[in-house]
């Protein structure tokens, strides 16, 4: 299955990666990006190791979110060190396909 790419999608591509084919191009862009998102998700982790002074297991396991009231802010970094934590093995799994490849 061949897919379409617009003339200016292209030349955006080849602007950015102008070393290559565009199959190469597009891939080393992909992967680009998927390595700035483990890059972010790596970060969130880190950060919320630091601000709880412990792992997500430990922070679930000491039900830390029943501790601090349901606090918004306790409950939206359970979330999203949990999505972070999730979003590392999507991306890492992509990354792999992509060198595959």
């Amino acid at each position: 299955m061949a897919a379409s790419i617009s003339r200016s999608l292209i030349d955006i591509v080849n602007a950015i990666e102008p070393e290559g084919d565009i199959n190469k191009k597009v891939k080393h862009i992909l992967e680009n990006e998927l390595i700035r998102r483990l890059n972010r998700y790596e970060l969130t982790i880190r950060q919320l190791k630091k601000k709880y002074g412990m792992s997500l297991s430990s922070f679930k396991s000491k039900n830390i979110v029943a501790q601090k009231g349901y606090a918004y802010e306790v409950e939206n970094d359970l979330w999203e060190w949990e999505s972070s934590q999730d979003g590392i093995k999507t991306v890492k799994a992509e990354i792999k396909k992509l060198r595959a490849d």
